[in-house]
């Protein structure tokens, strides 16, 4: 039981009174309730906080660090007087957190230190100029960042400064008069229809990644796509496979189901001959493999409230890796005595469009259908050769015309 205080008014030897541990104005009082120490205080709305401590010195200590932090809080630049990098990491606590998948957060959260370390971080919103921006920009650039990297930055500080006129601390959003950097242009891979046709007959015998290499070279799907893939989601009497989630690597977390990229690619698509074979193959050793493993066995995950049977497993029925699909892809491209340099996962999904494309001339649409591509100019980039498109286009006007 604490000692009870004495009052404020203490009275000394010659009669007269002192105060005893009188607080400053607004500090509120200290006392005991119950058997133990309050502390009051009022914060700088005027509201009155109370804090509690074992003894005196705790709770005094207590409502002293309430107090400080209040008084932090109350100092603290808002509207357009708040910093540029303050602003950022609110923008990505409370609005990006809740709009992307965990694992562009990561990417998200680079790109916001990289905004709150750099020239413009310290600078208030309000005076934030579409020089500044232009000339941070270019400072990234010189340093050695790459187009794509910069313009992502950028990207993601049109969006915190998008947030800022939405809550009305600035006008306009200068950033969106700073066009991003010009792109290095893309060089990915893209195997002709008799490569690929190679690639997956050395494939078809591999019963661990040989469905996927089908998935990826022949259906043109994402390789999280297929990594998501369950069982469920496959009718192979029907030939039909069901796109609803991905599977995706997350730091501290490893493999994990989430969803889609992009909406586009949701829905049912329809499987080959080949893929279908290669999808029986695949069920029959997993099924081996749970047979093997017992207990052992990685019970199935449950995602979005339902249960979840993946596809793509190891012996022990874990999720494979995107790297242990890229490495089976070069190791068959190889064995196959095609030259498997700059070959990854994506070369699938280009392999498929450009010959649809230039080979079959296939409409954009149907295509991006077919792959999942949510706009068909998304597509479009995937095209490597036009094949013979541009001489059926000219006789097709020459006919016309003649």
């Amino acid at each position: 039981m604490p000692r009870r205080p004495q009052g404020k008014r203490v009275p000394t030897p010659d009669g007269s009174f002192v105060v005893r541990a009188k607080l400053a104005n607004g500090e509120g009082s200290v006392y005991t309730d119950q058997g133990s120490w309050r502390a009051t205080w009022t914060d700088a709305a005027g509201k009155v906080h109370r804090v509690r401590g074992r003894t005196r010195a705790e709770a005094v200590s207590r409502r002293d660090a309430a107090v400080a932090a209040d008084l932090e809080a109350s100092r603290r630049p808002t509207g357009a007087a708040q910093p540029v990098a303050d602003l950022a990491r609110w923008w990505l606590d409370n609005v990006a957190t809740y709009r992307v998948r965990e694992t562009s957060l990561i990417r998200y959260r680079a790109r916001v230190e990289r905004i709150a370390a750099g020239a413009i971080g310290k600078v208030p919103i309000g005076e934030l100029r579409a020089e500044q921006v232009a000339e941070w920009s270019t400072g990234m650039m010189r340093s050695g960042l790459g187009p794509k990297t910069v313009a992502d930055v950028l990207t993601v500080l049109r969006q915190v400064l998008d947030t800022a006129t939405d809550l009305g601390h600035v006008p306009t959003n200068v950033a969106k008069r700073v066009p991003n950097p010009k792109p290095a242009p893309r060089n990915g891979r893209a195997l002709s229809v008799d490569d690929a046709r190679k690639l997956l007959d050395q494939a078809a015998g591999d019963d661990r990644y040989g469905a996927a290499v089908g998935l990826l070279f022949v259906n043109g799907w994402r390789v999280s796509e297929v990594l998501g893939l369950g069982w469920a989601d496959v009718d192979l009497e029907a030939g039909t496979a069901v796109v609803r989630r991905a599977a995706v690597f997350i730091e501290g977390k490893g493999m994990t189901l989430g969803p889609t990229k992009t909406a586009g690619a949701v829905g049912v698509h329809r499987l080959s001959e080949r893929v279908v074979d290669m999808l029986r193959r695949r069920r029959a050793a997993q099924a081996a493999h749970r047979l093997r493993a017992g207990q052992l066995w990685r019970a199935d995950r449950i995602y979005d409230g339902a249960t979840v049977a993946p596809v793509f497993t190891d012996e022990a029925g874990e999720l494979l890796t995107r790297q242990g699909v890229a490495k089976a892809v070069k190791r068959h491209a190889t064995a196959a005595g095609i030259d498997a340099t700059g070959l990854g996962t994506h070369g699938g999904r280009r392999t498929v469009v450009t010959a649809l494309y230039g080979l079959e001339g296939i409409d954009l649409a149907d295509i991006a259908r077919h792959v999942g591509h949510a706009d068909t100019a998304t597509t479009a980039g995937y095209v490597r050769d036009l094949g013979d498109r541009p001489e059926r286009t000219a006789a097709a006007i020459d006919r016309l015309m003649s």
